[in-house]
Formats: structure tokens, C-alpha cells, sequence
């Protein structure tokens, strides 16, 4: 029964009652039809003034404002929804994706659709359970709807065992049920947690901004559980940092940042809720002897190994930079020349890796396996003839974009596995399927339990490529498959979670800022349809490098480096 059914219901009755008295005493006649025409003007304010959502819930009893209403409008949308023709494609769903899996423990999320019809004024979701759980049906006036943390629980308990469907039906009043367009996905829980917090960082862009702006780049410590914003734990500072990682108990960390204008600086320290930084707590890659001509060296890549003691980079590296002015691909970088070095931080040197550190190769991007017995890197054919000055080598500024760049700059790695023997190296293999297959393929990531790698393919380069995907290959080597939490648009910057269920990863799929997703990944190696993580997400902003760390989101507070 609509408000307006209620009020004329309430006024035939109230007449009917006060009809003797209203004969009698005119002042009472007069009161009443005040009080009428009052309740008439509050049932009328009330139509006109719709909330942007009401929810009825069909599994509960009489829930939400709107329930009578919800409820008759519900069931005639079902039967229109039965006889109409096939959906005409002006109504799409545009997140959650179809097939999308969740983890238990995640946030709600914002539901979006486009609607290109300029009749639609309403749209009204309904979210079926096949666990034969009663549906939820939502009315809205938005082309978005965020369920509220009840509902969303309601949704995520009774979509693990088997998926529920969404549906967005697109309607031009909230009465007569008539169905303009519609869409239907499908989504899911998974029984499997994360179980860890993210580590991310969030720099404005394009890179000329970044690089004259350290300050307003930020680390932040998430939780992906939570509807609040992630922590920062350090900003304001004035120099480059990059690349950090932990270990794989959550104890340590390391990060490069260019300590005392020490390009080759990097600290490992360990997790605490206030970490104050101090100059014993870096060690630094320039320690490397220099080979003839090449500039100091940085340790570009530096990787922290899973145990905390060991690091790995490259060394005596030589690199090729442009900057462009488009905010979505506003450099293009890859080394051209380097070898692989480790760092003790027991005996506190720093050694090249045999079988990583022929000259005639360019050899970068270590990353350690989760028992430190071997390391994969991408390799490469030296680039040093793309230097007009091997002495001095700088930054160049380009008007061609990216594309442009990677046809004159053409440079394809590709992967390699190599024991470590601590630290007496050995035979470089290359892995097949991530290698020799005319694409540029690197930053591999190994699965905690060893079985997998999941790591970057593009037509070109090392970082930072429109067309980079994930793809997936088993650790020793075989078939690789490209990867389904794959948007269309740049991914990359991928980590596993510690339990191996989980790989976060960086798109550019909704425009310039990158974004940070979570896809599933079962023992099998075949991932789902990814989530966004948009709690994550600050206008501004590109939020990349995101890392799983196995301790609690307030297990560090603050980051601060005191000066030399």
C-alpha cells in the first residue's frame, strides 16, 4: 500500500468517526480538514522527496521505508521482466564484473551501471541467491548503489557455496513495473581470506609532476576489510623512494630512497608501529665497484630477499629515460646495460652473482623464490648504442608518445632462473613459456608455496606499457596462460598474498590513475574475474606497487627518516 493509498484511507476512516461531531461543531469540521489536508501535504512531500535508495529485503520481515511499495513493484518488474524481448544493450553493468569473486573479509563495494536511455529515472537491482536464500531488491534514483554493511554481509554469506545474480532493471517511474533495459552478472564469495594488509604507494602524475613533487607522494597501509580510508604511514618527503617489499613474516622491511643524495641507498629495517630511520640503517648499492665509464651505481630493482638478510639488484646499470607529457604513460624507462649483484647484511658486502653478470647482457629485476635457493631476472641484449653519451647519460623530454617510443625503442627480456648456492650462482636457464616468445617478459613473482610465477608480458619494454598483461606459468617452467583478472589497459605491479589465494595487481583500465585489484587464484593456477579495491583509490592520485604484508594494518604508524 502506497502513502498516498494510506492517507486516503486514514481520511475515510477518520470522517467516518468524526462525522456526528463534525455536524454538530463547525470548529471540529474546520480541525479536521486542517489535519487532513496536512497529512496529504506530508504524504505528498514524502512522495516527491524519494530517498536515493530504498531496500527491501524479501528474506526479512517488512524491512526499509518503502517496503509495501518495494514489494508490489518488485513482483510486477518480475512478471514484465518474463515476458519482455532480450535486453536492447542501453542498460550495462559496468563493476562488479561478471564472474567476480570476493574475499570473505572485504568491504563492500560500489555497484555501477551506464544507462543510455534518457527515459530511465529509476533503476531497481535485485540480488538472487541460487542457495535458495529469499532475494534483496533495491529502488534508486543513482546509476550506483553501495549496500550498506548488513546487507553486504547478508550477500557475501549466501554467495559462497554458489553464486548470486545481480540484476539492474532500468525503469521509467517506481509503480508501474515497465522494464526499459536490464542486465544480469553473476558474483561470488570465496571461502578463502586474505588474511594480510596491503602496502601500497599513491604519487600524482605525469611523472615530470612526481619527480618535482617527492613531497605529496604517499605510503598507506590498508586493510581490505575496513570502510575507511588507509592509514599513510610517511609522506612529505624530498627525495626518490621506490620498490618496497617485505619479508615473508611480515618482520622487515626495505624500500630504495636516495638517502644523503645516495642515488644507490636503500634500508632494511624492522616492522615496528613508529619507524624512525637513521643512517645505520641503510647500506648502499654505489658501495660496488664502478666499471670504467658507468656512472655510480644505484642497485636498480633492489629486492630484499624472504628471510631479510639478503638483497639483490642490479649493478653498474646503464638506463634509458624519457619523459612525456600524457598523464596515462608519461615515461618510458628500461635498462640497457647491468648485472646482478647480492648484498649481505650479516658480512655487509656486496657481490656479483655468477652466471647473472655477463657484460654483453643486460640482467635486472631480480626476485628471490620463498626459499632463497634460487632467483628469476629478466635479461636482454645490451642497449648502451641508444645513448648518444655513454659519459653522460640524462633524462630526455620527448613530444612522441609511447607508442611512438617503443617502435624506435624496441627492447624484448626475457626470463631466467638461476640457483643461488649462497650466493656462488650458477647456470642461467631461461624459463620456458616466459621466454623466446618475441614479447618482452618481467617482473615475476613467485607463489609463496613456489609452484607458480605470474609475471608482466608486453610487446615492448620493462614498465609502464599500455598493452602489459599478467600471465601465469609453473615455476620450473611449461605452459603459460594469460591471466582472466586481466582489464584492457596496463597490468601490472603484482604481489601474491601469504597464503597463495590471493594477487593483488595495478590497472589503468578506468583511465590515467592506476587502480589497485584483487583477483582469486586457486591450486590449480586459474584466477576469477578481479575486485577493486576502491577504498584504495584518491582523486589525484595513482595508487601502484600494492604488496600483501602478513601483519595488521596498524603494525606500522609512521615512517620517518632523520637526516645525515
Amino acid at each position: 500500500m502506497s502513502l498516498t493509498h494510506k492517507a486516503i484511507h486514514f481520511m475515510l476512516i477518520s470522517n467516518r468517526n468524526l462525522e456526528p461531531d463534525i455536524m454538530k461543531n463547525k470548529i471540529t469540521y474546520q480541525k479536521f480538514f486542517l489535519t487532513a489536508a496536512s497529512f496529504f501535504l506530508v504524504c505528498f512531500l514524502l512522495q516527491c522527496s524519494f530517498q536515493k535508495v530504498a531496500l527491501w529485503d524479501s528474506g526479512e520481515k517488512e524491512s526499509g521505508l518503502y517496503y509495501y511499495e518495494l514489494e508490489a513493484l518488485a513482483s510486477r518488474v518480475e512478471t514484465t521482466s518474463k515476458k519482455a524481448s532480450p535486453p536492447d544493450g542501453t542498460l550495462l553493468i559496468t563493476y562488479p564484473y561478471n564472474g567476480s569473486i570476493f574475499p570473505p573479509e572485504i568491504a563492500s563495494p560500489t555497484v555501477t551501471w551506464k544507462d543510455e536511455d534518457p527515459r530511465s529515472r529509476f533503476w531497481l537491482v535485485s540480488i538472487k541467491f541460487e542457495d535458495g536464500r529469499k532475494p534483496i531488491f533495491i529502488l534508486t534514483n543513482q546509476r550506483s548503489w553501495m549496500p550498506e554493511r548488513r546487507t553486504w554481509e547478508t550477500i557475501k554469506d549466501h554467495s559462497k557455496e554458489k553464486m548470486a545474480i545481480l540484476s539492474v532493471y532500468s525503469l521509467t517511474d517506481r509503480e508501474s513495473g515497465i522494464i526499459l533495459s536490464e542486465h544480469a552478472i553473476s558474483i561470488g564469495t570465496s571461502k578463502d581470506s586474505v588474511g594480510d594488509s596491503v602496502f601500497f604507494r599513491q604519487i600524482p602524475i605525469p611523472f615530470a609532476v612526481a619527480s618535482k613533487s617527492f613531497e605529496k607522494t604517499r605510503w598507506r597501509l590498508g586493510d581490505i576489510s575496513s570502510y575507511e580510508k588507509p592509514a599513510t604511514v610517511m609522506t612529505g618527503i624530498s627525495v626518490c623512494a621506490s620498490c618496497h617489499v617485505f619479508s615473508s613474516d611480515g618482520k622487515w622491511l626495505s624500500m630504495e630512497y636516495n638517502y644523503g643524495n645516495d642515488n644507490g641507498a636503500q634500508f632494511i629495517t624492522p616492522v615496528r608501529k613508529e619507524i624512525i630511520l637513521k643512517k645505520e640503517d641503510f647500506f648502499t648499492w654505489s658501495d660496488f665497484p664502478r666499471r670504467g665509464v658507468i656512472p655510480p651505481t644505484r642497485g636498480l630493482f633492489g629486492r630484499m630477499s624472504p628471510s631479510g638478510r639478503y638483497a639483490a639488484a642490479s649493478v653498474n646499470e646503464i638506463s634509458y629515460a624519457a619523459v612525456m607529457n600524457d598523464a596515462a604513460y608519461s615515461q618510458l624507462f628500461f635498462p640497457t646495460f647491468g648485472v646482478i649483484a647480492i648484498y649481505d647484511s650479516v658480512s655487509g658486502s656486496i657481490q656479483l652473482l655468477p652466471g647473472a653478470s655477463d657484460y654483453s647482457y643486460v640482467q635486472a629485476n631480480p626476485v628471490w623464490s620463498p626459499d632463497e635457493k634460487h632467483l628469476l631476472f629478466c635479461q636482454a641484449k645490451t642497449k648502451n648504442e641508444l645513448h648518444s653519451n655513454i659519459r653522460n647519460v640524462t633524462t630526455v623530454f620527448e613530444n612522441r608518445n609511447i607508442h611512438q617510443l617503443n617502435e624506435l625503442y624496441n627492447i624484448r627480456f626475457d626470463l631466467y632462473r638461476i640457483p643461488f648456492n649462497n650466493g656462488c650462482g650458477g647456470t642461467a636457464e631461461p624459463i620456458k613459456g616466459a621466454s623466446g616468445n618475441s614479447m618482452s617478459n618481467y617482473f615475476p613473482r613467485y607463489s609463496p608455496d613456489g609452484k607458480w610465477v605470474v609475471y608482466t608480458k608486453s610487446r615492448s619494454g620493462i614498465m609502464l606499457q599500455p598493452d602489459s598483461n599478467l600471465w601465469i606459468v609453473p615455476a620450473g617452467g611449461g605452459e603459460a596462460r594469460q591471466m582472466q583478472c586481466n582489464r584492457n589497459f596496463f597490468n601490472s605491479w603484482h604481489s601474491w598474498s601469504s597464503n597463495g589465494r590471493w594477487l593483488l595487481f595495478s590497472s589503468k583500465v578506468n583511465g590515467p590513475y592506476t587502480e589497485i585489484f584483487l583477483t582469486h587464484v586457486d591450486e590449480e593456477g586459474k584466477d576469477t574475474q578481479p575486485v577493486l579495491l576502491s577504498r584504495f583509490n584518491d582523486q589525484g592520485y595513482a595508487a601502484n606497487v600494492p604488496e600483501f604484508v602478513p601483519v595488521h594494518s596498524d603494525a606500522i604508524r609512521s615512517i620517518k627518516v632523520l637526516d645525515p
